[in-house]
């Protein structure tokens, strides 16, 4: 497995612990994306973080004197990263503030948050973590409620919540393994089950989890098919069986197995693709019966009963409440 070390201790030994924390911080800037990094003051500077990508996600740990991390809008323009961030806690008390909320951690806790908002975390004790990072588009098929969890804690007790942490540890402790190929892709995708599980065991992800082999195989491109025609308003189950070379009645037999059916599925589809619109500043010009028709609903008043019944509000309230 491919692993990145960035550590204090690689940096020359001839420098006062000043520059050296200065010199880290930039070097961390130019190779990881910019933010604002401070240290504790009172305290001999050290900093070491490890790095392990594999297919699609990357791992994480951190240990050293680093209290504070910020990044600001500016900085997350420079960089364009577009991913959500799992956050171990493996220390002292620590704070994370993103999305008009502040959570509170200590040893044990984990926090959910993403690198598309501004966010600061603090650790008065300086930091230790483990963590993950996995892209919005990847998580955001199995979890379309992503958005509303950033900036959480995750149930201690939870019991995916222990096995995700438990099997990101194994992984940043284990050398051996490729960080390429189909043994690399079951990882990630394992990591990334137990990630979705976490944050609520949604219904594909819960499928996801249960169902492996072919049938697995099948449902995953049955999900992907619907996400990518959705917004056709004359979108079948056809069109699905059509694409990948099933019957009509075998998807829908496959999908009767799970807690939602076909037009159940393309409906949530809609729905969400509509609410991220209401939710974007360009959505906010946008006429309503535009964002329906573009999201594949054929008539505006059937959006807005749809809407209203999912989301406890007609499109237009929901922009009006500061949502778009």
């Amino acid at each position: 497995m491919s692993r990145i070390v960035f550590s204090s201790e690689e940096l020359p030994t001839d420098l006062d612990d000043h520059a050296r924390a200065r010199l880290w911080r930039d070097l961390y800037c130019e190779r990881f994306g910019e933010a604002d990094l401070a240290f504790l003051p009172d305290r001999p500077f050290h900093g070491r973080l490890e790095l392990v990508p594999l297919d699609g996600i990357t791992l994480t740990r951190f240990e050293g004197t680093l209290t504070r991390v910020a990044r600001s809008p500016a900085q997350i323009s420079s960089d364009m990263r577009d991913d959500f961030l799992i956050r171990f806690n493996c220390g002292g008390p620590q704070m994370v503030v993103q999305h008009n909320r502040e959570v509170m951690s200590n040893e044990g806790r984990t926090v959910f948050y993403t690198n598309t908002e501004p966010s600061c975390a603090l650790a008065k004790e300086g930091t230790a973590v483990v963590g993950l990072s996995v892209s919005r588009a990847r998580l955001i098929d199995l979890v379309p409620e992503a958005n509303d969890l950033i900036c959480t804690t995750l149930a201690p007790t939870d019991e995916a919540v222990g096995y995700l942490e438990r099997y990101v540890n194994f992984l940043l402790e284990t050398d051996s393994v490729s960080a390429h190929g189909a043994i690399a892709q079951h990882l990630a995708n394992t990591v990334i089950d137990l990630l979705a599980l976490s944050l609520g065991a949604t219904r594909d992800a819960q499928e996801l989890a249960r169902m492996r082999g072919p049938r697995a195989a099948r449902f995953e491109a049955i999900l992907a098919a619907i996400r990518r025609g959705f917004s056709d308003p004359g979108f079948s189950v056809r069109d699905v069986a059509q694409r990948l070379g099933l019957t009509p009645r075998y998807v829908q037999n496959l999908l009767s197995e799970t807690e939602a059916s076909f037009s159940e599925r393309v409906l949530e589809c809609r729905l969400q693709k509509a609410r991220r619109m209401l939710q974007s500043r360009e959505g906010s010009r946008t006429k309503i019966s535009d964002i329906a028709y573009s999201c594949g609903f054929n008539e505006v008043s059937y959006f807005n009963r749809c809407f209203r019944r999912r989301f406890g509000a007609s499109p237009t309230q929901y922009r009006a409440d500061g949502n778009g």
